[in-house]
């Protein structure tokens, strides 16, 4: 029963960027919460340093937004690191929890102290209901 996270963002001058994920409305996420047990979330960060840069950058710390919107999970990621075989570095997080309210993600946000050296991306994956 897995439910796919869209492609698309929402974004509000009140709010910051946010999550969304097609067909999936409050009745439909109550239900699946009903009969299951388990939530697995998966999300991977794909990091692109400059090439002139050739040390390795700094922690960052990333906040990852629960459903419920009152709890967030934290987490650090590595510095972006340019090596010979890629040019592209990929730091996957999974998340599985049996507190179904936590999942899906509905927002995160990367704390970097300025450093803006590189380029960076994120790819969500659907919340799997079991």
């Amino acid at each position: 029963r897995p439910l796919q996270a869209a492609p698309t963002t929402r974004f509000s001058l009140s709010l910051p960027l946010q999550l969304e994920y097609a067909g999936a409305s409050p009745v439909q996420l109550r239900f699946l919460r009903l009969h299951s047990r388990l939530a697995t979330q998966k999300v991977s960060y794909s990091c692109r340093p400059a090439p002139e840069q050739g040390q390795p950058q700094p922690e960052k710390e990333i906040r990852f937004l629960a459903d419920s919107r009152e709890q967030s999970y934290a987490a650090s990621l590595q510095g972006c690191v340019l090596d010979n075989e890629s040019s592209i570095t990929d730091t996957i997080f999974q998340f599985t929890t049996e507190e179904l309210s936590l999942l899906p993600l509905r927002d995160l946000a990367v704390f970097h102290n300025g450093d803006a050296s590189h380029q960076f991306g994120f790819t969500v994956g659907p919340v799997c209901f079991s």
